[in-house]
């Protein structure tokens, strides 16, 4: 049976960092929710340990502290980009889909005539979903056409719910990008 005094000279490492986790993570936690809300503060502080401890021998790193700051400052940002991003897509979607909605209910076109455009939209929708890597797809999907949180997305496809965001977030940017076309035209031809 090893010893306490065995197991801490067989790991001074994870010593350190446990030390360097309990006396910074408080101050980390306390920069990150200046920027977001607990939950969200609580992963990125997460992370930033973690790909600290998983980078500590590929990094040169003269102050800890700095790097610790710097890297959960960086992940505040990226995920409030990421939210810009996410939140401008949906504003888009809805305002296509509001005018959609206006011009079905105020045309006098047949309901065949509305089935085949909606038809015709969803395929090339699913089309460029389809371009996209199986998983991004998969989360776009979860996420979009099935309205579930990104917290279920993870847990179905036993990812983290920050992959879960990157997928959305590179899907969102490919279909915007590829998509592009279709939204001038919807908003030329609602518009008529």
């Amino acid at each position: 049976m090893k010893k306490d005094s065995d197991i801490q000279s067989i790991h001074p490492q994870e010593e350190i960092f446990k030390e360097i986790f309990e006396s910074l993570y408080p101050r980390l936690m306390a920069l990150a929710c200046r920027f977001v809300d607990r939950y969200v503060a609580k992963d990125i502080v997460q992370d930033v340990f973690v790909n600290y401890w998983e980078k500590k021998h590929t990094i040169e790193i003269r102050s800890v502290l700095s790097y610790l700051y710097r890297s959960t400052q960086n992940g505040c940002l990226n995920y409030l980009k990421h939210q810009m991003v996410e939140q401008e897509y949906e504003a888009q979607v809805h305002i296509a889909e509001e005018r959609m909605r206006f011009m079905a209910e105020n045309t006098d076109t047949n309901d065949l005539f509305k089935k085949v455009v909606t038809r015709d939209l969803w395929e090339v929708i699913e089309s460029s979903v389809d371009q996209l890597p199986p998983k991004c797809a998969q989360a776009f999907r979860l996420y979009y056409m099935h309205d579930l949180s990104h917290k279920e997305i993870a847990k179905t496809m036993n990812i983290s719910h920050r992959t879960v965001e990157g997928y959305v977030r590179q899907a969102i940017l490919f279909l915007r990008e590829d998509l592009k076309d279709l939204f001038l035209l919807l908003c030329m031809f609602c518009n008529i």
